[in-house]
């Protein structure tokens, strides 16, 4: 399957993203080595509820590279001042795995900007077996893109044999990682295994409305990660999706949609609320 490329706008932050729909704003932020059409099955149906900004992760798609970034701080920043620049509203935050973990750093250090924060298979605290495992990833993709960089996530993230509409996800996911841009991938997936979620004082920090989402058999967002956060952040909640892994936005996008879409809206409801206050 090949899925047509959604026409952008650039931000002169450096940025690009698409917008549609109209109501309060959802900015959603994919995960590493993929693009912002990675929200295929959200775009639609979110857009009848909200302002659906989708962006492309920097040094993905057609967003620029951040040279010498170091930390999930940095793409933070670029995200909060594209936000400040573009979207000019305090939003509800979604991100998928990398973005996760931007879009739990933007609720902690940008509240005034944040009504809320969706954080789909997020990682946190990832077992002695797991670090090793991310860390030996990381030598491989910094020596340069080869096969087992494009089939290796694609099997952590899917059943195999892959059946009916997985294997079309399937194929897109691969699509995405051969185009991923070598410096944007690099750079990003090293931060992504170096990062092991937030720090637990920060976490309790946030006076937001949280929620983590993850799928019951992704073997590296385990359920026991979003639980745990859930219950340190004061107004957090989780929520497994059973029978699902790592790609769990295009795989379940009929159960987890209006769950997102239920929780924006409360999200949005409270920030009117205490503007009165």
């Amino acid at each position: 399957m090949i899925l047509k490329t959604l026409q952008r706008f650039k931000s002169p932050t450096g940025l690009s993203y698409v917008t549609l729909g109209q109501g309060p704003s959802l900015v959603l932020i994919h995960g590493v080595g993929l693009r912002l059409e990675a929200w295929v099955n959200q775009l639609e149906t979110l857009s009848e509820k909200y302002t659906i900004y989708a962006v492309d992760m920097p040094g993905h798609g057609e967003s620029d590279l951040m040279e010498g970034c170091l930390d999930i701080a940095g793409y933070t920043d670029a995200i909060a001042d594209w936000i400040k620049s573009e979207v000019k509203v305090p939003v509800v935050i979604a991100g998928h795995s990398m973005g996760s973990m931007i879009a739990l750093n933007f609720a902690i250090r940008f509240p005034e900007l944040c009504s809320g924060v969706i954080a789909l298979n997020s990682v946190y605290r990832r077992s002695s077996a797991a670090k090793k495992a991310v860390l030996e990833r990381v030598k491989q993709i910094k020596s340069g893109i080869a096969v087992q960089n494009i089939t290796g996530p694609v099997v952590r993230w899917f059943d195999h044999p892959v059946q009916g509409d997985d294997a079309i996800y399937a194929d897109l996911c691969r699509q995405w990682l051969n185009q991923a841009p070598l410096d944007g991938y690099q750079q990003a997936y090293e931060i992504f295994c170096l990062n092991d979620g937030p720090e637990e004082s920060h976490l309790h920090a946030v006076n937001l409305p949280v929620l983590l989402i993850t799928g019951r058999d992704d073997p590296n967002s385990l359920p026991s990660m979003s639980q745990s956060m859930a219950e340190i952040c004061p107004q957090g909640q989780s929520y497994i999706v059973e029978n699902a892994k790592h790609m769990m936005p295009l795989t379940h996008s009929n159960e987890i949609n209006p769950i997102m879409i239920d929780f924006a809206s409360r999200c949005f409801n409270q920030s009117e609320d205490m503007s009165y206050e």
